[in-house]
């Protein structure tokens, strides 16, 4: 009773990592975790800035976080369109109302006058 390979065949490899561990992984990019935040809570065009350089040094590092920049430049970009939309809605309205007011009271002044 001996526990000899058959000559045929070669031994197997040995596992790369002991049974039940992991290899390591890279951390996170700190750049992508900040685009997400920031793009959502604070200020958009920053979750455009920090997730585009989050990209590039993910290329460069091979970190992680590439998701995260990416959801950042999307909600980014989205939330300042939408931010853009409302200020220009904003204004037209203000100028609408006091155009408004400006035409009834100089009709009023005129009329009285």
């Amino acid at each position: 009773m001996t526990d000899k390979q058959p000559s045929g065949s070669p031994p197997p490899p040995p596992p790369p990592y002991p049974y039940g561990h992991y290899p390591p992984q890279p951390p996170y990019n700190v750049y992508a975790i900040l685009s997400l935040a920031l793009g959502l809570f604070v200020l958009p065009p920053l979750g455009i800035y920090f997730g585009t350089k989050a990209k590039q040094q993910i290329a460069a590092s091979g970190e992680r976080g590439i998701e995260l920049a990416n959801a950042g430049v999307i909600v980014g970009w989205v939330l300042t369109g939408l931010f853009v939309a409302f200020f220009v809605i904003w204004c037209a309205m203000g100028a609408l109302m006091f155009g408004w007011f400006g035409l009834f009271s100089a009709t009023t002044i005129s009329t009285t006058g």
